[in-house]
């Protein structure tokens, strides 16, 4: 009997490693591809982004792109969290803190947007989807743009957000080619 389970625990790991070299193959090719297209793509960023998400190891490109407005959104929230505790802290001068009040509502708009380009996306309304994702990556733009004055406590945040929509708008920029 015990013979018996090594040739499927062999089979079905050869399976599992083959499905996942498949989605590895997937999100190296499309930020390839990605990168390429688009200079604001950082190849390596782009592929240890998407690879981060565990549902991207099995997903195909929709799914995929689904998973980048799902980082985007990840980012939104974590960067407003950091937003709050930067509000809160004494030795942030006034000037900053404006700036950090602007890019909290920046950022509590694009909350809400990005449910809606996921709902969108869903709904194969790519063109929608594109709008709302491109309004995220306008608004990182915007908020990195608010501390023109005092230097920027969210750079990096602002950054990784801005290049996330940049994929993700890569990869619905695949959709859009097709529908016309």
């Amino acid at each position: 009997m015990e013979n018996m389970a090594s040739p499927y625990t062999f089979l079905f790991s050869l399976l599992l490693l083959f499905g996942a070299s498949g989605a590895s193959n997937l999100i190296n090719q499309t930020c390839k591809n990605s990168s390429k297209n688009d200079p604001n793509i950082n190849n390596k960023f782009c592929v240890y982004a998407l690879q981060s998400a565990p549902a991207s190891h099995c997903a195909n490109i929709t799914r995929l792109g689904l998973i980048s407005i799902t980082l985007i959104k990840h980012n939104v929230t974590d960067i407003r969290c950091l937003i709050k505790q930067l509000l809160q802290d004494k030795k942030v001068d006034l000037d900053t803190k404006q700036a950090l009040q602007d890019c909290l509502e920046l950022y509590s708009d694009s909350l809400v947007t990005l449910t809606e380009a996921a709902i969108d996306y869903r709904e194969n309304r790519f063109v929608d989807a594109n709008v709302k994702v491109s309004s995220v990556m306008e608004a990182s733009s915007t908020c990195e743009e608010e501390f023109h004055d005092v230097g920027s406590p969210l750079t990096v945040q602002n950054n990784r957000i801005f290049q996330l929509s940049a994929i993700s708008l890569s990869i619905m920029n695949k959709f859009l080619s097709h529908d016309r």
